[in-house]
């Protein structure tokens, strides 16, 4: 069985080229969708001055990248303080 696996590199190669284009193609999807969140959160931005929001703004964020072979997963994490109204 040993012998089978390591006379047939092609197959892990092509697994590897087929894994690889789909972990980009997810890649330019994420793009897509970070770049509507940001068109839209600017969209909240400027309708909330409009109106006169109270939506308490952010006070912390973090951002945390992990780099892997062919793709960089970003994470993003906003904390804003909680509504005293609310009850929790």
């Amino acid at each position: 069985m040993e012998n089978e696996i390591n006379n047939n590199p092609e197959a892990y190669r092509a697994a590897f080229d087929e894994a690889s284009e789909e972990l980009k193609q997810i890649f330019g999807e994420i793009e897509q969708l970070h770049l509507r969140r940001t068109h839209i959160e600017k969209a909240v931005e400027v309708l909330g001055r409009k109106i006169g929001t109270d939506q308490p703004m952010p006070i912390y964020k973090v951002r945390r990248k992990t780099h892997l072979p062919g793709l960089t997963v970003m994470t993003r994490l906003t904390v804003v303080p909680a509504d005293p109204n609310s009850g929790k």
